[in-house]
């Protein structure tokens, strides 16, 4: 197959990329570029892999395959062509994936069906850290060269640069997000903070004048308890407008999850933070959320409880999500199901644990725990 002039074809890209770099985008850069594997490189097919952890890529964004048989493979480290890749860091290319020697034939079967025979690889790299793996395929045998594996490297290295692009214009806009709380923070302390400490010092003044009558006085004792509460209650919405992103994730979605549960059932569900929280990966956020969302449909199914404390704090190293009730008790419906077993394993699948048993209150806890 003829290969296409390399400079007139760069300079398109080169526009392209421009464009690409302006969506600030990730997936839809990532997707722009790997559509010009087969233009540029001289290529049928195209195709990424995206890291999954450390030691695998999940293949994707698929251009021109017959089947699309490759959309969501795993691909261990050295397993196949982008095994190798990811074990050596380096371009690899095969002249028939079908019957070369040089790698594993794991997925030799998908490449039959799909037709693929010769079959390229680089890895998509920025500051030494692997961004992913970008492939090209032919129909038919070819011995790939030099010419072909550059101008695949210049889409790779393209491609890192769009993904770091767009990271960093997320970043950014999750600081300005977190800026603007601590500034919404600052001004409510100021201006509503200040109001109800004057306020309840006031009230507090008043009802110790002397000859006031009773009633009068447990009632302005009464206001004043309702005004402390109002001021925890804003320091408790200040700590959440003023924490980093990744502390304010976590307690989003249990607020979610408590006010649904709450919605659904009219049961009062309050969702309580105990302490600063450090960072999480979204995976772990996401495993103790899930966790929440199943222990209070266990609630809502099994406890006839009249209140439900969701409470969110930072133990052992990690993050911890308690669900208390006062319901019926731990009673064998309680662990019926596949529910809190599938729980389990996906709080299992990052690190955590999950534990269940009786309460202060006759009913039941339940308690997810993820390291940080």
């Amino acid at each position: 197959m003829a290969e296409p002039p390399l400079p007139d074809v760069l300079l398109a890209l080169d526009a392209e990329y421009a464009d690409i770099l302006g969506m600030l985008d990730r997936s839809a850069a990532v997707s722009r570029m790997v559509a010009t594997v087969p233009a540029l490189a001289g290529v049928n097919m195209a195709w990424v892999g995206e890291p999954d952890g450390a030691d695998r890529i999940v293949l994707g964004k698929s251009v021109n395959t017959p089947n699309g048989l490759v959309e969501g493979l795993v691909v261990p480290v050295g397993v196949g062509l982008g095994g190798k890749v990811l074990a050596a860091r380096r371009p690899v290319w095969v002249s028939d994936y079908l019957t070369s020697p040089d790698i594993t034939h794991h997925f030799r079967s998908l490449a039959s069906i799909e037709g693929m025979h010769a079959m390229i690889a680089v890895p998509i790299v920025h500051d030494g850290r692997l961004l992913g793996v970008l492939y090209g395929a032919n129909f038919c045998e070819t011995e790939f060269g030099d010419r072909t594996a550059r101008a695949l490297e210049q889409v790779a290295a393209r491609t890192a640069a769009a993904e770091v692009v767009a990271e960093r214009a997320r970043h950014a806009a999750e600081v300005a997000v977190h800026e603007e709380r601590r500034r919404v923070a600052l001004e409510l302390h100021d201006t509503v903070g200040a109001m109800l400490f004057t306020l309840g010092a006031g009230l507090r003044r008043l009802g110790e004048e002397p000859g006031l009558d009773r009633a009068v006085r447990d009632r302005l004792c009464a206001i004043e308890q309702q005004a402390m509460e109002a001021t925890a209650a804003l320091r408790g919405s200040l700590r959440v407008l003023s924490a980093p992103p990744e502390q304010v994730a976590l307690g989003v979605a249990l607020r979610e999850h408590s006010t649904a549960f709450q919605e659904r059932t009219g049961t009062p569900a309050r969702m309580i933070t105990l302490t600063e929280l450090p960072a999480l990966p979204g995976a772990r956020i996401a495993a103790l959320a899930d966790a929440a969302r199943e222990a209070l449909l266990n609630v809502e199914k099994h406890a006839a409880a009249q209140s439900v404390v969701v409470t969110v704090f930072a133990v052992r190293g990690g993050v911890a999500v308690s669900v208390c009730d006062d319901g019926r008790g731990l009673g064998s419906d309680r662990l019926s199901g596949l529910g809190l077993p599938a729980t389990m394993e996906r709080l299992a699948r990052v690190g955590g644990t999950l534990s269940i048993g009786p309460n202060d209150d006759a009913g039941v806890t339940l308690q997810a725990w993820v390291p940080a």
